[in-house]
């Protein structure tokens, strides 16, 4: 009985059955890395960007359109938008060091972040829609200097100093 493999109670398998169970799982197994690797980018692309260090009042994160009360220690990543309340502040560092300060209802978006200075591959823009902002710049702005902006209803500033406030009405 070449070819045939039994099986208890009489049942048999022939060997056509057996290279298509084969391919099944072959297949099964290709889609099953395939959504590992898929998943792997996503979480790169997603990867934190920096954390909330202080809070003073009430402060929130917006994220995926998606309102969240913001706490030390809390991770934050591109996309996120920073708002802090009347009579409130927010301090935040960053991956390379850069610290931003929030004041009294303000708003502040991380439209980009990419710190990879192994690659040389860093740039850093934020928003500042409303309020006060302090920055004090880290290792971006020091190693690559036209890759850090900052962004206002009425102007982009790019960043050559270290130290710097922004205030919008």
């Amino acid at each position: 009985m070449s070819g045939i493999l039994s099986l208890p109670h009489s049942q048999t398998l022939t060997s056509d059955t057996v290279r298509h169970i084969f391919t099944v799982i072959l297949v099964a197994l290709f889609f099953t890395v395939l959504a590992m690797v898929s998943s792997a980018q996503a979480i790169e692309e997603n990867a934190t960007v920096g954390s909330v260090k202080t809070i003073s009042g009430t402060a929130h994160v917006n994220r995926n359109d998606m309102l969240y009360t913001a706490h030390i220690g809390d991770h934050l990543y591109k996309g996120d938008t920073l708002l802090t309340a009347e009579k409130s502040s927010m301090g935040v560092i960053f991956r390379d060091d850069t610290i931003l300060s929030l004041g009294s209802r303000s708003e502040v978006s991380i439209d980009e972040f990419i710190f990879d200075p192994a690659h040389e591959d860093v740039s850093f823009m934020t928003k500042v829609s409303r309020g006060t902002a302090q920055f004090i710049s880290g290792q971006i702005a020091k190693v690559a200097p036209d890759k850090m902006t900052v962004e206002t209803p009425l102007s982009t500033i790019g960043i050559r100093g270290t130290r710097f406030l922004i205030k919008v009405d």
